[in-house]
């Protein structure tokens, strides 16, 4: 008696019965003499369907260890076993590569699955309120940390801090476990002058969840690779602050994040070991990733393009909300060196704003860039959407665009900040400076 059984256990009652030469009445693999032909049929049909189950779980834990564990380029196709040939153009990786691939990955699940434990605490109610606020508090510093720190301050140079306050930010940008500065800024530079391409290290146009959260679990494209040592950091390495984080980042992050988060509340206020730990510093680091992630994501495919059409970063309310006001990506896209992040007159969607206008107040933070209605107004009219309601201004009534103009826009839109040698001079002229240095 032969077996052909596929491992996806698909096959047929018809080709078992004539592979095991049975009779059309039943084909169950077990039946004795005594069994009626009812029952006969009732454990062929059992023995098929559980053994069609069985072969799917092992066919998906299959290709869920390969798509997870073993494939770790950034080859989105996916091979059908461990064992079979790779393509013949697969990027080829060295021992090194596969091993910090697969630690993120270990590092990305564990800190899933004990955020989820901290959320089952907080839905059944077992964490105190103190906690729930100091969770948020914690995450609200970090998100600044990056936006008005990483994002704003470090990246795009769209204001200037005084020591204190690049020692405040960077500590508020290491408690979000998002890399240190120094990749950070580089990765984002990258980002702006390579936007959506395979030289984007999260280019949106391979899918939500490779912007979201892929790129970080493979190795980066090989044109990300190429690109890389074109971005000028020289900046970054002059500043001993960034310097400093970078060197002691992973002690510093482990302390800040992780350690501090949960001793917090069991000294304060005696909530329990184990629930702050889970809740204030997994939960809270993991909510705040993905907001962070979201700006990657989806401000780069849903929303609103009313300053450039021809980009996919959008203006994004929810994202907002969640960033702290970074969700106003494609103004962001457009104009990278506003302090502001957005064209909004007040605080509502943009607390990061508010809080490098509070530091401007007592002298920390100067020198604010930010871009005049006219010239968003300008800009709008030849490439928006048509969705900007503001005042418009009567010079650019007619929405006229030359081809000049439209090359200016575009290379307007690939510079990653006021540092950029690329950026027109005719922007730094209009640009508004606001608590200017002497």
């Amino acid at each position: 008696m032969v077996f052909r059984m596929s491992p996806n256990a698909t096959d047929s009652s018809t080709i078992l019965r004539e592979e095991r030469k049975m009779p059309n009445g039943c084909a169950n693999g077990w039946s004795s003499m005594s069994d009626s032909a009812e029952k006969q049929c009732w454990k062929g049909q059992a023995f098929l369907k559980i053994n069609e189950i069985v072969g799917l779980v092992k066919y998906y834990c299959l290709r869920a260890y390969i798509i997870f564990w073993h494939e770790l380029s950034m080859n989105p196709r996916v091979r059908s076993s461990p064992f079979s040939p790779p393509p013949a153009d697969e990027l080829v990786l060295s021992a090194d590569d596969i091993f910090s691939t697969r630690r993120r990955r270990l590092f990305f699940t564990s800190i899933h699955l004990l955020a989820l434990a901290g959320l089952y605490f907080c839905v059944t109610g077992q964490v105190k309120l103190y906690t729930v606020l100091f969770a948020l508090a914690v995450g609200t510093m970090s998100s600044i940390g990056v936006t008005a720190g990483a994002h704003r301050l470090w990246s795009h140079h769209a204001y200037k801090a005084k020591l204190p306050l690049r020692i405040i930010l960077a500590l508020f940008q290491t408690v979000g476990v998002q890399y240190s500065i120094y990749n950070w800024v580089r990765d984002h530079r990258l980002h702006h002058k390579y936007t959506d391409t395979d030289a984007d290290p999260h280019n949106s146009n391979r899918g939500f969840f490779y912007s979201h959260v892929g790129w970080a679990l493979m190795m980066p494209h090989p044109a990300f690779e190429s690109k890389v040592s074109s971005v000028d950091m020289t900046d970054m390495e002059s500043d001993w602050v960034v310097m400093w984080q970078y060197r002691l980042y992973a002690p510093l992050a482990a302390v800040l994040s992780y350690v501090l988060p949960t001793l917090v509340p069991w000294w304060l206020w005696g909530e329990d070991l184990l629930v702050a730990h889970l809740v204030a510093a997994q939960l809270r680091q993991v909510l705040t990733l993905h907001s962070t992630f979201l700006i990657n994501s989806a401000a780069h495919m849903w929303g609103l393009k009313p300053y450039d059409k021809n980009i996919n970063p959008t203006e994004n309310m929810f994202v907002s909300v969640a960033t702290c006001g970074d969700g106003w990506h494609n103004y962001h896209h457009t104009f990278p060196w506003d302090y502001k992040n957005a064209e909004l007159l007040d605080y509502k969607l943009n607390l990061s704003t508010l809080f490098i206008d509070a530091f401007s107040l007592i002298g920390w933070a100067y020198d604010l860039k930010t871009v005049p209605t006219e010239l968003v107004s300008k800009r709008a009219l030849r490439t928006g959407d048509g969705t900007r309601k503001l005042p418009t201004i009567a010079a650019a009534a007619d929405g006229a665009t030359t081809t000049a103009e439209a090359e200016a826009a575009a290379a307007c839109t690939n510079v990653y900040g006021w540092s950029d040698n690329d950026l027109p001079e005719e922007d730094r002229q209009m640009a508004q400076i606001y608590k200017k240095s002497d």
